[in-house]
């Protein structure tokens, strides 16, 4: 199936900016995954993610959160109502089991998603994962941090934890990214995911489906691998009667996406001699999560 037959959603017409691509041959029938992108903030990549979904017979709602017509423009108390309107669709269409797919920014969003949004969302897939809401930034003029939350529900701020800081700390990030060679934040995230505010830790127990976590050792841009780690004991410590998995590897940066990108070469995990480990890190991901779809 073409681009053009694929189904177009807009915030004004629908309630959410989306794209719906549906397979030739659907290998998950009744099953729907929602996908959307991290801090980039790019429907292009949502697109392009659930173009590769779709092409594994998996029908895919690309989603834009921000920055597109109708939506935020920056990361500051985005609604999370825009998910539960696009699931609320997929579930009128006759899918009965509806995922979550989110990386970096987006897996923040998915986990928090899911546990804001049981029966509706049956399953998450948080690729490069945070444990706990973090506070919100804008990106008009470089990065600033926002007085808020990143996210909203219903009208509400959903409870965060802050960065404990008055401005975005730029030298110190540049000067960090200088000397790693590759583009870091892992100072400015590590204080968030060791010692988060307890409201605002990600209560990924209340998810009513499984949860898969992926995320590479070798991710300096922010700690998702020690974050996966807490949240899979969050979920073992409340007894969650789903399947939980984390797929730690050992190559792979934070664009941990089963595709080639240009900006994967920002990340050591991608580069030079770990470029092809790193990619086959990645594609494996693809077949594991395909995998853990055919078993929700």
């Amino acid at each position: 199936m073409t681009k053009a037959e694929n189904n177009a959603y807009r915030v004004k017409t629908d309630g959410f900016h989306g794209e719906l691509f549906l397979p030739v041959e659907d290998k998950y029938p009744e099953k729907a995954l929602i996908c959307f992108s991290g801090s980039d903030g790019k429907f292009e990549l949502s697109c392009m993610l659930a173009s590769i979904f779709q092409s594994h017979g998996l029908t895919t709602l690309a989603l834009a959160y921000v920055m597109e017509e109708g939506l935020p423009k920056q990361f500051s108390c985005i609604p999370v109502d825009l998910l539960e309107t696009a699931a609320k669709r997929l579930h009128d269409m006759g899918y009965k089991k509806i995922g979550l797919w989110g990386i970096s920014k987006g897996a923040e969003l998915a986990l928090t998603a899911g546990s804001l949004l049981p029966g509706l969302v049956n399953a998450v897939i948080a690729v490069a994962p945070i444990n706990t809401v973090c506070q919100g930034f804008t990106m008009e003029k470089g990065i600033s941090i926002a007085p808020g939350s990143s996210w909203s529900f219903h009208g509400k701020e959903v409870p965060y934890t802050a960065y404990g800081l008055e401005k975005f700390p730029l030298g110190h990030v540049v000067q960090k990214s200088v000397r790693a060679r590759e583009l870091t934040m892992y100072d400015l995230y590590l204080p968030l995911v060791q010692h988060p505010n307890p409201a605002a830790v990600i209560q990924a127990e209340k998810i009513t489906g499984p949860v898969l976590l992926i995320s590479s050792k070798m991710d300096t841009m922010w700690p998702s691998e020690l974050a996966a780690k807490q949240v899979m004991k969050r979920l073992q410590d409340y007894s969650f009667p789903y399947l939980y998995q984390h797929l730690s590897y050992d190559y792979g940066g934070h664009l941990f996406v089963p595709m080639e990108l240009r900006l994967t070469k920002f990340f050591k995990g991608d580069r030079w001699k770990n470029k092809e480990r790193g990619r086959k890190a990645r594609m494996d991901s693809l077949m594991k999560t395909l995998e853990f779809v055919s078993r929700w």
